[in-house]
């Protein structure tokens, strides 16, 4: 079995299939919960990063051995669910809403008793260009200006999406909260 990382990239580029196959093993926990952030279910989730690593497959000659190796796959994995949301949805350009902070505000407690699994749930609940532009505002720590280049809208409709998503998840939340606090009582 193949360990060493510099060993496996030289195997890849080679094509050799164990190398090819340890560094998809290596890849998969983490490059996995990415996509699941851009995808509506398991099978996206998968897809995308089968699309992913394709791509880091056939440009992995690119790669010069310098930086964050990581950071670098998961760059490519971005842009490949970038690339996916895309194709898959236009963007309303929409009149950015000044919404107050207080709106926004949620219960600290209500975190104590999320489990990661719900909060990928309420995630996936949102509008598609609004989950894309929170992940990549929020989870990526892109700028508006960049999240406006990479999906082609104005800085202002991205902060729109941000508020638009920011409001949905609170309600989310409320409403899961509730839920919680409802059945508890009976």
């Amino acid at each position: 079995m193949l360990t060493n990382r510099d060993d496996i990239i030289e195997g890849c580029k080679k094509q050799d299939p164990k190398s090819q196959e340890a560094l998809y093993k290596a890849c998969y926990p983490g490059m996995i919960k990415l996509c699941a952030r851009y995808a509506r279910d398991a099978d996206e989730a998968a897809s995308l990063f089968n699309e992913g690593m394709l791509k880091v497959f056939n440009t992995l000659h690119q790669y010069e051995g310098r930086g964050d190796w990581m950071g670098w796959v998961r760059r490519i994995m971005v842009n490949t669910c970038i690339d996916q949301c895309r194709r898959q949805a236009k963007f309303n350009h929409q009149p950015l809403e000044i919404v107050s902070g207080d709106n926004n505000s949620i219960d600290p407690d209500i975190y104590n008793r999320l489990s990661a699994n719900d909060v990928m749930r309420l995630l996936q609940e949102l509008p598609r260009n609004t989950a894309l532009v929170f992940n990549l505002y929020v989870l990526e720590g892109f700028k508006h200006e960049e999240v406006g280049q990479l999906l082609g809208i104005a800085a202002g409709t991205s902060k729109w999406h941000l508020n638009e998503a920011r409001r949905l998840l609170k309600h989310k939340l409320d409403t899961l909260l509730n839920k919680e606090i409802y059945s508890n009582a009976i």
